[in-house]
């Protein structure tokens, strides 16, 4: 996994902002990067 410090993940948010991702896509993306995943409840449940 790719470690970013706090002010690297700041300017890629500024970088996704001014490409004119929306709020939710930025978020994605710095995910993405970082390697993490949201928790699907449904698959919680499932396993």
């Amino acid at each position: 996994m790719e470690e970013m410090t706090k002010e690297e993940m700041q300017r890629f948010l500024i970088k996704e902002a001014q490409r004119g991702s929306t709020e939710i896509e930025a978020y994605r993306n710095l995910m993405e990067i970082l390697g993490i995943e949201f928790p699907n409840g449904e698959k919680e449940k499932a396993e």
